[in-house]
């Protein structure tokens, strides 16, 4: 790339604790490609939406290394201080939907680093929820409350593996969700056992969405609406049909793409966003904000749509 002031973003404790001990090399990768680099660790009072609004104007690229979130925080800033810089992703999260969905090597630092520096920017539409914005899902249901709920030195230790524990518990705790949809012109009304509007092939490490048509850039979201079964019978061709990536044909998931969606509910619903807690909402819209940022990647993802 010519413009070659990176602004590079650490979130130390992702990656197991490990993304610290990463810094040193991921430096020297961009340095050695000549990129001149200003790298700034995230801290409990000092997040990537922070550090975008107060250092981002002075760089050409902004780059996070982190989880969903850290690039929640870092899309947040470049958005609201309206810099409109190319965002490089280095996922080192607990599941990074979003990096699998798009083909950002989630298993080499290096390989996703050298994605940045031999990719180009592309543009991603983004979800607005209320006031707030979020990079792949807004979701409701049962089993969402884990990703927020579980403590990061579980996941720092057992990685994604440690949304399994409290999911064997809130098994037992299994509940239906009463609620009215609305996507675009088009109404549902029900019990569901699990509701999400998404821009991603998987949510939670879930292919959920395969063969449906997702694009990343054509100014919609996707809206899944899982119903609430009534015999483990239907529970398990649910998770079979997902497993398979190929659920189109199972009577009890809804898939639809749409612009805007909104959900309301009989009583407060909590909603996560990216894996963190986005409230309690008796009413919730969403929309999509087409084109909203560029994520820089080593080939155009929107030729291989699924």
């Amino acid at each position: 790339m010519e413009n070659n002031r990176l602004l590079l973003i650490i979130n130390p404790v992702s990656g197991k604790n490990k993304a610290k001990e990463y810094a040193n090399g991921i430096i020297e990768r961009f340095e050695n490609a000549g990129y001149e680099v200003n790298t700034i660790f995230t801290l409990k009072e000092k997040n990537a939406y922070k550090i975008v609004i107060e250092s981002g104007h002075n760089a050409d690229i902004i780059v996070c290394v982190g989880g969903d979130g850290t690039l929640k925080e870092t899309v947040g800033g470049v958005m609201d201080s309206g810099i409109n810089k190319p965002i490089g992703y280095i996922p080192m999260g607990s599941t990074n939907d979003f990096a699998r969905s798009v083909g950002i090597p989630r298993d080499d630092v290096f390989a996703a680093v050298d994605n940045i520096i031999e990719g180009k920017p592309y543009p991603v539409d983004i979800g607005r929820f209320e006031n707030e914005k979020f990079i792949y899902v807004a979701a409701f249901g049962n089993f969402t409350a884990i990703s927020y709920n579980t403590s990061q030195k579980l996941k720092n230790a057992l990685g994604h593996s440690a949304y399994y524990i409290p999911a064997v518990k809130d098994f037992f705790r299994m509940k239906p969700y009463h609620a009215k949809i609305v996507a675009d012109d088009e109404v549902f009304e029900g019990d569901y056992f699990y509701g999400a509007t998404s821009n991603s092939y998987s949510i939670g490490g879930m292919p959920v969405l395969y063969n449906i048509g997702v694009k990343f850039d054509d100014g919609m979201h996707e809206l899944v609406l899982i119903k609430m079964f009534k015999n483990p019978k239907q529970m398990a061709q649910i998770i079979s049909a997902m497993l398979r990536r190929d659920a189109r044909d199972n009577d009890m998931i809804i898939y639809r793409h749409a612009k805007t969606i909104k959900f309301v509910f009989d009583k407060p619903t909590p909603f996560t966003l990216d894996g963190e807690f986005g409230g309690d909402r008796l009413v919730a819209s969403t929309s999509t904000l087409k084109h909203a940022v560029k994520i820089i990647l080593k080939e155009d993802f929107n030729l291989h749509s699924k």
